[in-house]
This record gives structure tokens, sequence and C-alpha cells, in this order.
């Protein structure tokens, strides 16, 4: 299986939310884990805006260690979060993390809460979306 995650899956492990920290490991072993490289981006401001430059930089180190493929942004990628973020009305990042979800086709989309799921991505006709907690109790 081949899950993406959305930015907030990252968060939640920065903030050492128990099932994050579990997917992670999971992760390479019993799926496949796929982040867009804008989740990158997002998780480096949140961390800086935050708690300092210094802070991002150290967990940046970090994230780029773990067991995700890293998907960057196509041309097929940008056309399909402009189409997306006009249909859903969500941010530009969210656009860009469910166009990288269907090229790489993945099966879902896993994000952080209740909050995320019913803020962004409760709407999405693409491809299955699942809380965090949700996803962790299937694998």
């Amino acid at each position: 299986m081949r899950a993406l995650f959305d930015t907030w899956v990252l968060v939640e492990r920065y903030k050492r939310n128990p099932e994050a920290i579990s997917v992670l490991k999971a992760a390479g072993k019993k799926f496949e884990a796929v982040i867009s490289l804008i989740s990158i981006a997002e998780l480096v401001n949140v961390i800086s805006r935050e708690y300092g430059e210094r802070e991002a930089r150290v967990q940046y180190a970090h994230l780029i260690r773990l067991p995700l493929v890293r998907s960057g942004v196509t041309d097929e990628i940008a056309k399909d979060a402009g189409l997306y973020k006009t249909k859903y009305k969500f941010s530009l990042a969210a656009a860009v993390i469910l166009a990288t979800a269907v090229e790489v086709s993945a099966q879902l989309i896993v994000t952080g809460g209740e909050r995320q799921f019913e803020e962004e991505w409760k709407n999405v006709e693409e491809i299955d979306i699942m809380k965090l907690t949700d996803f962790t109790r299937t694998i």
C-alpha cells in the first residue's frame, strides 16, 4: 500500500504525538510512505515560525532521514493542483498534496486530525482520506 502523508502528520511527529511516531516507524516496512516536497516547506515554516530557524534546520535534518519517498512538483501536478484549489477552495499546499497523491497513485492521504480533516479534506472525491488516528489502527 502507498500512503501520502499530509504535512500535519509531520507536525504531529514534531509534537511527539505517539501515533505519528508509530506510523513513521512503520513506514517503509508495512507500507510505502510518500510526502510532497511542499510538506517539507510547510513543516520548516511552521517550526521556524514557532521555534526559530535553528530548530527548523535541526528538524529538517531529522526529516530527510525518515523512510519517506519524496515527490517533487511536476508540470502535471502543478496543473492539477490549480484545478483542485479551485474545486475545493483549500490552500495551494493542500492542492499540491492532493495532486501529488493522485499522480503517484497513492491509495490514500493521511492527515493529522479532526480539524485538518474537516477544514480541508472531508469533501475530496479523488482519493480516500484518513485521519492519523484511523490510519494507525489499520497498520
